[in-house]
Parts: C-alpha cells; sequence; structure tokens
C-alpha cells in the first residue's frame, strides 16, 4: 500500500491538532455558558424569593401568590414558575395550582444547612450592614420593608439549588426557609435547555466547515512548503551522464532550502568533476593503448610468419595474436563506451539502409551457426532505411546476432525480423536457449556483465556487446531492450528513428 503524501500528511495532521483545539475551546466554552446560565437562574430565584419573603412566615396572605406571580413574570410565564410552602411538620401550606403531575411535591429533599453567622440572630432584628450592589448581592439576612427599612430575613437557612428532571421538562429547584418553614421556587429550564442545544447544535455544524477549511489551508501552506523541494526533485530527476552540467537555481525562500540547494549543487560539483575525470580517464587509457596494441599485433604477426609451421613458437604466436586482438576489441569498446558517456560519440551520418547492411551480417552469421547446427530464419521489410553512421549500426547489430549464437543451444534457432512501426523501424532478434534468469535481467546492460550461464560454458567476450549496442542505439536518438525471455525464446528489439518517417523508400 502506497503511504499518504508529505502533503497529506500534513493537511490531516493541521485538521486533527485544529479540531481537537477547537472541540476544546468548545467543550469549555459551552460548560461556562452553562454554568453562568445556571448561576443566572439561582440568582433570580433567589432574588425572587428574598425580594418578597411574606411568601412564608405569615407576612402575607398565600391565597395572593398566584396572582403575585402573574403580575412579576407575566401571565404568559405563570406556568413557568412553582411555588410550594411548607410548614416545618411538612405539611404544605400552599401549592402552586398549575404543579406538574410528573414533579412529586414530596420527593424534594427540602433538608437545608445552617447558614453560619449570617441569620443567627433574632429575626427581628435590624442589620447594621449597608446593602451594596444588585437585590442578589446584598446580605441574604436582611430585606428591605415597605417602609424602606432593613429588617431581618425571614430565611435563616443556606438556600440549595438542584436540577429535577421530570418526563416533560427540567426546573432549577430553590429551596429555601428557616427552622419553622421551607419556601420551593421551581424554574423551568425548557429556554435554557433549547439555547444551549442551539448553542452546541451551531457548534457542531460550524466545526466540519471550520475543519475543511483548517485542512485545505495545511494543503496549501504544505503545497507552498514542498515547491522548492519539487524543483530539486525535478532537476535531480533530470540529471543524467549528459546533463551532469545542471544546477539547481538559487531562490530568495527559506534559509533552510537555500542551504539545501547549496548542498546538493556542492555534491553535484564534485560528482561532475569525478565523472568527468573517470570519463576522460577511459578515453584517453584506451586511446593510448591502441598504438602498442597495434605495433604488439605487428610484431606478432611478423613472428607468426616466420615461425616455423606446427612448432610450439607458432602456436604461441597465434595464441598471444588472437589475445591481442581481444584486447583490441575491448579498448575500441572502452573507448566507445567513454565518449558515449561525455555525450560525444562520433558519428558521420548517412543515409543507411539497413536490410543490406543486415544481409551482410546475417551471411557471416549463418556460417557461425552452422557450427552449432543453429538454423537462421530471417523476415524482414525491404527498403527501410535509417540515418546514422553505417559502422556503428553495423556493430550494433553484429553484436546482437553475436549473442543470439553464443547464448542458443545446439540444434537450436535464431529469428530476425526487420519491420517498421510507425516513425520507427524496428529490428528484432530472438533465439532459443534456456533464456535469461529473473535476477540477472536488470544487470543485462551493465558493462562487463557476464551472465552465469556465459561463463559456465565460457562464451567468448567481456560483457560490453549489450551496453555498446544500446548506446549506439540511444546515440541514433533510438532504443535497445529485451522484449521476452523465457525457457526456448529470448528476444532482443532495436528501434531507430526511420529516414523517411515509416514510409517505404524507393531508392535502390
Amino acid at each position: 500500500m502506497k503511504p499518504p503524501s508529505f502533503r497529506f500528511r500534513i493537511a490531516l495532521l493541521s485538521a486533527l491538532i485544529s479540531g481537537a483545539v477547537l472541540g476544546a475551546f468548545g467543550g469549555a466554552a459551552w460548560f461556562l455558558i452553562h454554568h453562568e446560565r445556571v448561576a443566572a437562574l439561582d440568582r433570580e430565584l433567589r432574588t425572587l424569593a428574598y425580594r418578597r419573603p411574606g411568601w412564608i412566615s405569615g407576612n402575607a396572605s398565600l391565597e395572593r401568590v398566584t396572582s403575585s406571580i402573574e403580575f412579576v413574570f407575566g401571565e404568559d410565564r405563570k406556568d413557568q414558575l412553582l411555588l410550594l410552602v411548607k410548614d416545618g411538620d411538612g405539611l404544605t401550606r400552599y401549592q402552586s395550582p398549575h404543579w406538574p403531575a410528573d414533579l412529586d411535591p414530596d420527593a424534594i429533599d427540602l433538608a437545608l444547612k445552617d447558614a453560619g453567622s449570617v441569620g443567627d440572630g433574632d429575626a427581628d432584628t435590624v442589620s447594621e450592614r449597608t446593602p451594596r450592589g444588585p437585590p442578589w448581592a446584598e446580605s441574604e439576612g436582611t430585606w428591605r420593608s415597605r417602609g424602606g427599612g432593613r429588617q431581618a430575613s425571614p430565611f435563616t437557612k443556606a438556600p440549595r439549588f438542584c436540577f429535577v428532571k421530570t418526563a416533560s421538562s427540567l426546573w432549577r429547584v430553590g429551596v429555601m426557609g428557616n427552622d419553622r418553614e421551607r419556601l420551593v421556587l421551581a424554574l423551568n429550564c425548557a429556554g435554557l435547555q433549547e439555547e444551549l442545544h442551539r448553542l452546541r447544535n451551531g457548534f457542531l455544524v460550524v466545526l466540519p466547515l471550520a475543519l475543511l477549511l483548517i485542512g485545505w489551508g495545511g494543503w496549501w501552506v504544505a503545497g507552498q512548503a514542498v515547491r522548492p523541494l519539487r524543483r530539486i526533485a525535478d532537476v535531480a530527476d533530470g540529471m543524467t551522464a549528459r546533463g551532469l552540467d545542471q544546477r539547481i537555481p538559487s531562490s530568495g525562500e527559506d534559509p533552510e532550502i537555500n542551504r539545501l540547494i547549496r548542498v546538493l549543487n556542492g555534491m553535484m560539483d564534485r560528482l561532475e568533476a569525478s565523472f568527468r575525470q573517470a570519463t576522460r580517464f577511459g578515453a584517453d587509457a584506451s586511446h593510448e593503448l591502441k598504438t602498442p596494441l597495434a605495433v604488439m599485433q605487428g610484431e606478432l604477426e611478423h613472428a607468426l610468419q616466420s615461425a616455423t609451421p606446427g612448432s610450439p613458437e607458432q602456436r604461441v604466436f597465434a595464441n598471444l595474436l588472437e589475445e591481442t586482438q581481444r584486447l583490441k576489441t575491448i579498448t575500441r569498446g572502452l573507448l566507445l563506451l567513454a565518449r558515449a558517456d561525455a555525450g560525444q560519440l562520433p558519428l558521420t551520418l548517412e543515409s543507411v539502409d539497413l536490410g543490406e547492411a543486415l544481409e551482410e551480417l546475417t551471411e557471416d552469421i549463418e556460417a557461425l551457426a552452422a557450427q552449432h547446427r543453429i538454423r537462421v530464419e530471417r523476415s524482414e521489410t525491404p527498403g527501410l532505411r535509417v540515418r546514422g553512421d553505417a559502422t556503428l549500426l553495423r556493430q550494433a547489430m553484429q553484436n546482437l546476432l553475436h549473442n543470439a549464437v553464443h547464448y542458443n543451444e545446439t540444434d537450436g534457432w535464431i529469428g530476425i525480423t526487420l519491420n517498421r512501426q510507425d516513425t520507427e523501424v524496428r529490428l528484432e532478434v530472438s533465439n532459443g536457449g534456456p533464456g535469461i534468469a529473473e535476477a540477472e535481467r536488470p544487470r543485462l546492460f551493465e558493462r562487463f556483465f557476464r551472465s552465469d550461464a556465459a561463463r559456465g560454458r565460457r562464451v567468448d567476450g567481456v560483457g560490453l556487446g549489450l551496453s555498446l549496442a544500446r548506446e549506439i542505439a540511444r546515440a541514433h536518438g533510438g532504443s535497445l531492450a529485451l522484449v521476452e525471455s523465457r525457457p526456448g525464446r529470448t528476444s532482443f528489439r532495436l528501434c531507430l528513428p526511420s529516414e523517411n518517417g515509416g514510409r517505404r523508400s524507393d531508392r535502390p
């Protein structure tokens, strides 16, 4: 499975981190808002009770409580507030007429704790403290009388607030009172619930949109961040043995990217210098070896002619001459490869009839194949021409044909096909034999590589034939590749641009 891209991971990570932060922030905000709204309800209940202490202690007629609630809250909201008054024996003195049936008044816990020093004195004692702020900020131990005086509050117990949930609604219940009586005020929380639900739903709707926007932003930022790296990768990908002079252009972006560019350019400078030096050494060494090898060949040929026929000296001179010619072949191949690496392979361009060149080569190959009882089959389209170096093209085709003979088997076969495909001329050389092992195929065009089968059968050659043939094909704008290899059939295909665009030539 292909791993996700760096850009995708950055965008996903940005969305996840932002989602976690927004979720935590939204949860904290919702909790604070919920806490503040509940505190506001508690202040409202407490203010209502302490502003009308006559609801207990006999200071007002309980029959007028309903009209008082309607006056305070409005007639349309009178069912939003519930009132319950009980005496010290737990008997109900008053209960709102619209008290919900699913809320059991006896199930409400009426236990209260002492308020400490507040309200511990006589209930009729006038408080000496001066009230400040809103009514719910005033001391719970005092209340304002009709005459404007500050009198002791009848609520001597610390108030207690809690939620009571019924099947149809949720109520915020406040319990207040003294040693003799209890006052219970319950406020419907439907509005609070609706407000908090709207807030939560709105946040849940906006959160995915925000995460998408953040993810897109992370994708864009990651794209901007990796853009210099893409440029570096494109330049590095376009570098070949003939393009080592390419460098990554410096940019005025981040210092880290500029430092990376400088390091890579420095590495390319060293790589180019090393490659040029190695190429120059190979070309110079091959060139310098040509003269002494030619001298050695001449001397050996002269000594061979002067030696007594059939003598041991003649056999030695013959073997030395053969090895000298082999060295000359290797030297010539190395020189051509060195020039190809440097992009300086000399080409004498002319119109070449591949059919005629192939016919001449086939005659030599048939004589060699006959020694191993190998039959040669040829199929070609006449008049196919390419523009190239005739000598080099002949050498490339000769290398393929010789390999077809050397890596064949007794009573085997060789198939030679020359045709055209669109604007290409294709030469396909096939042969029988055991085929090429799967592990050896990636190294077929490496220099000096010889398969295990070649070494085991003592096949002539040093492993430069395919490498040289491919470099010649590339120098002509073509290609050489292994098409098929299996027991009984191995095929190589040489493709070259047609001189006349794939149309058959009428020239002789």
